[in-house]
């Protein structure tokens, strides 16, 4: 039995990036072998297992070939005598594809390494474009390693193309396509993610539209690394954003924000009143949830030519509203939630004649 160190975490080694987390990869044993170790089965579709001491996750090297069509098309072999080239050779990516020896040994029978030195993110084989998802997970790493100079190969993208006109990106599951997108979020150049999956025309393809502002992303991604924040700079502006957040399935916090900086971005400052002022405040629910509001007031930075109401002013205005008190002789819910409104739309009308000034 074999054990070697193997995709991310020995790129990133030599990439003398952080390793978040370790993949391992068994050779020469079977279910068996490892159950009697200690080692605790956790895979559904192919054998994956936990160390008994590190916790750590460990599969049994594989082999897998194309049965059906999208991600999960596949039949897998993992007897014992596949060699760890084989399970290489299965790889989305070449700098992917390398592995290490619990002697410190790099095996790398596609040039892995050769194609970090080059700055590449180059197909391992042919069998590249069996696997849809590798379209997203491609344009995940060129975001990741955008500030390292890597590129996308010529053929790697053509092949991300071909997936993308085939119609296979159709058979991904919402929950995969947000886990790509969530993590490319975060990297430090997210806008690469999106144009490069409007380069390979997937984008095109799942959602009909290519309305996102790749240049707002980039511009905010500068100064936040909040990515539900990010999510909506990107968004808001499209007129197709409830087809975006559902094709993409983003989560709640993320689809709200998009929405409430969509009404920022749509609210006429040109005509300033105190009943505009007043809807605006309540359809975003600004008064209970501030923060949020805030939030989708900094995505929409860069979506705007001009701003009358700056954050200052909308922080005066929040602390205005919300200092508002009434007449404790009133007492039915009706007439005083009429009279807070009253009182609150008299203090705007105030508040703006000094703004006007």
């Amino acid at each position: 039995m074999e054990i070697y160190l193997v995709g991310g975490a020995v790129r990133d080694e030599l990439l003398n990036i952080e390793v978040s987390e370790k993949d391992w990869v068994i050779v020469g044993a079977s279910e068996e072998d490892l159950t009697k170790k200690g080692y605790k089965k956790i895979g559904k579709d192919f054998p994956v297992f936990l160390h008994p001491e590190t916790k750590e996750e460990y599969a049994l090297a594989r082999q897998e070939r194309k049965s059906g069509k999208g991600h999960k098309g596949f039949v897998f072999r993992f007897d014992s005598d596949v060699t760890l080239e084989e399970d290489l050779l299965r790889r989305d990516l070449t700098i992917n594809a390398i592995a290490k020896d619990i002697k410190g040994e790099l095996i790398d029978p596609y040039n892995g390494i050769k194609d970090i030195e080059k700055r590449i993110l180059r197909r391992v084989s042919s069998a590249f474009d069996e696997d849809p998802l590798r379209v997203f997970r491609v344009a995940r790493f060129a975001s990741k390693l955008k500030h390292l100079n890597f590129e996308i190969d010529h053929e790697t993208l053509k092949l991300m193309e071909k997936i993308s006109i085939s119609g296979e990106l159709e058979t991904l599951s919402r929950e995969r396509v947000w886990m790509e997108t969530g993590k490319a979020l975060i990297t430090k150049n997210p806008e690469v993610f999106f144009s490069t999956l409007l380069e390979v025309k997937a984008l095109e393809k799942i959602l009909k539209t290519t309305d996102l502002n790749l240049d707002s992303l980039r511009l905010i991604s500068k100064e936040t690394e909040d990515a539900s924040i990010r999510w909506s700079s990107l968004v808001a502006q499209s007129n197709n954003l409830k087809k975006i957040n559902d094709t993409f399935n983003s989560p709640k916090e993320f689809n709200d924000l998009s929405n409430i900086c969509r009404k920022i971005i749509l609210f006429n400052e040109d005509n300033l009143n105190s009943d505009s002022l007043m809807e605006l405040v309540k359809s975003t629910d600004l008064l209970r949830k501030p923060t949020r509001f805030f939030k989708a007031l900094e995505a929409s930075k860069y979506m705007m030519d001009s701003r009358k109401l700056d954050e200052k002013n909308w922080q005066e205005i929040e602390n205005l509203l919300a200092g508002v008190r009434i007449d404790n002789s009133i007492k039915e819910g009706k007439f005083i939630a009429k009279k807070l409104y009253e009182d609150r739309l008299a203090s705007l009308n105030k508040y703006l004649k000094e703004y006007d000034k």
